[in-house]
């Protein structure tokens, strides 16, 4: 889309400004067709992190999306074809919204909020095509409204609180009552260049099996996934409403205990709230974690591991290269380099993917571009990172390249490291 095709507007159900966690959101519109329907596309983004759905059915595989662009330069959209998913008479449209990279807490020492805006917004555009060729365009902006969920917070650092008894069933249906539902509040069109992605998005590439339960030496149970990854736990669970499961993340042991002391200030810890309705699936939304270890507390009865799984998350790169030698341990750590890439190239090229931090330092990638390219075909992912490189370098009075891309770092803290200022202990 050229800036001119947009007649949506972002939305924001966000009234103040806040320093705390904010609760993830529900937006919703219903709108009737009178026509039959050709083809649709939804074209759709958000300052922090969405998962749409149409008349109940989610649109889309794409993990933690739009994804994390410089965004006062560059703000990314994703196109999806949902003919299949409307109809004729009403229809309704839905987003989960999250803070994301947008709002959420960024950087180390404790990290900020904010960062590029004080409030998320949705931004989102449904073209349907009827066999005429008139056109009904549905978009975000005043007329949508808005509430919260089971999701009390989504956080990149901390995690997911997650309390299933506040589901509202059906929210995305054109049948819901949304009578209770607050407005939304419409802002500006985005200064920043509204780009199609370059690359593939984050996805679901993998699930492992615990290979291990352990109980450490405080009588804690552990599950060793057998491999450090980087993505999130999925459990299936049943118990009374009301009870509480906290899964705790770390990628090593520290005296039999799982080692939180890596993550510095990053909780990484997800808790779910039972609905007391048979066997819940559960799996964390607006978050990932990087662990190879996950304390699992307070489960209703005797644990089943094949009740836990980790999802894998990364980009949905396609593998372009392999190494075979004769040789086992250096076939192993040829796996890790592998494993290694899958777990730091989560929409940027960042340095670490459990700590606070997972910042996109320019440095990393420029060593270890070589290698990622003949592993795999990341030239869609990095073009794109290189031009949000290239607009953060522009904006710099002296035009040298940020030490991380996107640009979050306090003011002069890329001249304080070139004279020698350590950077934060890992």
């Amino acid at each position: 889309l050229t800036r001119t095709d947009w007649t949506a507007r972002p939305v924001t159900p966000d009234r103040h400004p806040s320093d705390a966690p904010l609760p993830v959101a529900l937006l919703h519109r219903t709108f009737t067709l009178t026509e039959p329907i050709a083809s649709a596309r939804l074209y759709i983004t958000a300052y922090g992190v969405y998962e749409a759905e149409i008349n109940g059915t989610r649109v889309g595989d794409h993990v933690l999306a739009p994804g994390w662009t410089s965004y006062h330069h560059r703000l990314r959209y994703q196109t999806f074809d949902v003919t299949a998913l409307l109809g004729e008479g009403d229809n309704a449209i839905g987003a989960l919204l999250g803070e994301g990279w947008y709002t959420g807490r960024l950087g180390f020492h404790g990290g900020r909020r904010n960062l590029y805006g004080e409030h998320r917004a949705l931004l989102a555009q449904l073209e349907v095509t009827h066999p005429d060729g008139t056109v009904t365009t549905v978009g975000t902006d005043g007329t949508w409204r808005a509430t919260t969920g089971p999701i009390a917070r989504s956080e990149l650092y901390d995690g997911e609180v997650h309390d299933a008894r506040l589901a509202r069933a059906g929210w995305s249906t054109p049948g819901h009552d949304t009578s209770d539902w607050s407005p939304v509040t419409e802002l500006p069109a985005p200064a920043a260049e509204l780009v199609a992605p370059t690359g593939p998005p984050v996805r679901r590439t993998q699930t492992l099996a615990p290979v291990d339960v352990i109980t450490t030496p405080s009588g804690r149970t552990v599950l060793d996934f057998g491999q450090n990854l980087v993505g999130r736990l999925r459990i299936r669970v049943s118990g009374p409403a009301g009870h509480t499961v906290t899964l705790r993340h770390a990628e090593v042991l520290e005296n039999g205990e799982l080692g939180v002391r890596p993550l510095r200030v990053a909780r990484a810890t997800d808790t779910y709230t039972l609905a007391g309705h048979g066997v819940e699936t559960y799996e964390p939304r607006f978050t990932f974690h990087g662990f190879r270890y996950a304390e699992v507390g307070d489960w209703p009865g005797e644990l089943d591991p094949a009740a836990v799984e980790a999802v894998v998350l990364h980009t949905d790169m396609a593998r372009t290269g392999w190494f075979e030698s004769s040789h086992e341990l250096v076939d192993r750590l040829h796996e890790n380099v592998v494993w290694g890439m899958r777990g730091n190239f989560l929409d940027i090229p960042t340095d670490c993917p459990q700590r606070d931090e997972r910042l996109g330092w320019t440095g990393d990638i420029q060593v270890f571009a070589p290698t990622a390219s003949f592993l795999y075909d990341c030239s869609g992912m990095l073009g794109g990172w290189l031009r949000d490189l290239a607009a953060e370098q522009l904006a710099r009075e002296d035009r040298v390249p940020p030490l991380v891309v996107p640009d979050i770092l306090p003011s002069g803290f890329g001249a304080t490291r070139r004279a020698g200022t350590q950077l934060p202990s890992s």
